[in-house]
C-alpha cells in the first residue's frame, strides 16, 4: 500500500489551508483510499473532515439539512427522510452495500470520481486525469455515457440523482449554491467535474421543501452491490414532475419527463442506454402519480 500523511482537523481554516497545500479532502474514504493506493490521484496527505462536526440530519419545517460528513446509512434510516422524502430514502440504500453505506458520506457520495475503468486504471493516463486519450471511446465503452464528448464516463452519484430533482442546495466552506452548479463539464485547461476550488469543501446539502411524491428507480447488472447503470429519480410538485438521471452523461442530468432521452444519442455501444433510460423514467414517472 502507498504511503501518505493523514491530519484530523477540528478546525474548518486548518482543514481548508492543508487543502490548499496539495492534500484530500476524506469523508469516509470508501473511493478516496481506493484511488490514492493504486496511484491513481496524486496526494501526499488526506484530510479527513470528519472531526469538523458536520454529521447531522436536521428537520426544519418542511425541508432538511444534511451534514456533509453524515453517513449515506443515516440518511437511508432517518424515519423523517423516509416519510417525507422516499426517492432520497432509496437513493442512500442503493448507494454501495450495507458496509460502504456505513463508511461513506454524503458529500463523499456527490463528489465521486467518475466510474469509468479507464480512468481507474492505474498504468493509463486518461483524457480526464490529464492525458491526451479517452481510452474509452476507442475501447470498451458499454457501460458509458449517451453523450459525445472529450470524456464519455458517467456520473455515478446517486444521491445526486434524488437531490437534484428536490432543488437541493449545497454549502461548502466559501459559499451556497444550487447543487446543480456544483458539477461542471471538464475542459481541456480544468480536467475536473466539480467546480470545488483548492481548500474549497462541501459542509451541507439542505433541500427546501418535501414533494408530494417522489422515487429513484436503478437498473444494475445484478440485485446484489453493483453501480447503477442507470439510475432515475423522480420528484413532483402538484402537477410539476422533475426528473435526473446519473448513468447516461459526465453530470448529474436533469431530464425532460416527456423526452426523458432528448440530447442523448448514445455512442456506438451504449445506444442500448437510451431504451433502458426511458424504461426507467416511465417507471418513474408513474410512481410519483403521472
Amino acid at each position: 500500500m502507498r504511503a501518505f500523511g493523514y491530519a484530523r482537523p477540528a478546525d474548518a481554516g486548518e482543514a481548508a489551508a492543508l487543502l490548499r497545500a496539495g492534500a484530500r479532502a476524506m469523508g469516509g474514504g470508501t473511493d478516496l483510499l481506493t484511488q490514492l493506493d493504486r496511484g491513481i490521484l496524486p496526494a501526499d496527505e488526506v484530510v479527513d473532515l470528519r472531526a469538523l462536526g458536520l454529521s447531522g440530519i436536521e428537520h426544519d419545517g418542511g425541508g432538511v439539512r444534511i451534514g456533509a460528513t453524515t453517513s449515506v446509512a443515516d440518511v437511508e434510516r432517518d424515519a423523517g427522510i423516509g416519510e417525507r422524502f422516499p426517492g432520497l430514502r432509496q437513493a442512500a440504500g442503493a448507494v454501495g452495500s450495507p458496509q460502504l453505506r456505513e463508511m461513506g458520506t454524503v458529500g463523499g457520495n456527490l463528489c465521486q470520481q467518475v466510474r469509468c475503468w479507464y480512468f481507474r486504471h492505474p498504468d493509463l493516463q486518461c483524457w480526464l486525469r490529464g492525458g491526451e486519450t479517452c481510452y474509452a471511446q476507442i475501447g470498451d465503452h458499454r457501460k458509458h455515457g449517451l453523450e459525445p464528448g472529450d470524456c464519455i464516463s458517467v456520473a455515478p452519484s446517486d444521491l445526486a440523482a434524488a437531490l437534484l430533482v428536490l432543488d437541493a442546495e449545497v454549502e461548502t466552506t466559501g459559499r451556497r449554491m444550487p447543487l446543480a452548479d456544483l458539477y461542471r463539464k471538464a475542459t481541456a485547461e480544468r480536467r475536473s467535474t466539480l467546480v470545488l476550488e483548492p481548500g474549497e469543501f462541501l459542509t451541507a446539502v439542505e433541500v427546501p421543501r418535501a414533494p408530494d411524491a417522489s422515487t429513484y428507480v436503478i437498473a444494475g447488472e445484478r440485485a446484489a452491490w453493483s453501480f447503477a447503470l442507470v439510475g432515475v429519480a423522480a420528484a413532483r410538485f402538484g402537477d410539476d414532475v422533475r426528473m435526473a438521471a446519473i448513468g447516461v452523461s459526465n453530470l448529474p442530468r436533469p431530464l425532460d419527463p416527456d423526452d426523458p432521452a432528448a440530447g442523448l444519442p448514445g455512442l456506438e455501444m451504449t445506444r442500448w442506454k437510451r431504451r433502458l433510460l426511458e424504461t426507467l423514467a416511465s417507471d418513474a414517472r408513474a410512481a410519483v402519480g403521472r
